[in-house]
């Protein structure tokens, strides 16, 4: 999974570069709740267009993404 790092990206940034932003919204997820979900880990990949990439690494299992979503918060909504 593909996520920006607050350090270097803000709210807005991370909506612009989805391919349709209007049609997307943005959640914060916590590092420390995601290194919290079994078999999942965070490494920062920043790439040359987006310094703040981030890589959420393990398979999402149903039970993986159950726990991604319950410590998911709404930071921008869809428009």
């Amino acid at each position: 999974m593909s996520v920006d790092w607050e350090k270097y990206s803000t709210r807005l940034e991370t909506r612009d570069r989805a391919k349709t932003p209007k049609e997307n919204g943005v959640v914060s997820l916590n590092v420390g709740g995601i290194r919290a979900v079994p078999g999942q880990s965070v490494l920062h990949t920043p790439i040359l267009e987006n310094r703040a990439h981030t890589d959420v690494l393990g398979e999402k299992s149903p039970e993986a993404r159950v726990l991604l979503r319950r410590i998911a918060r709404w930071v921008v909504n869809i428009e």
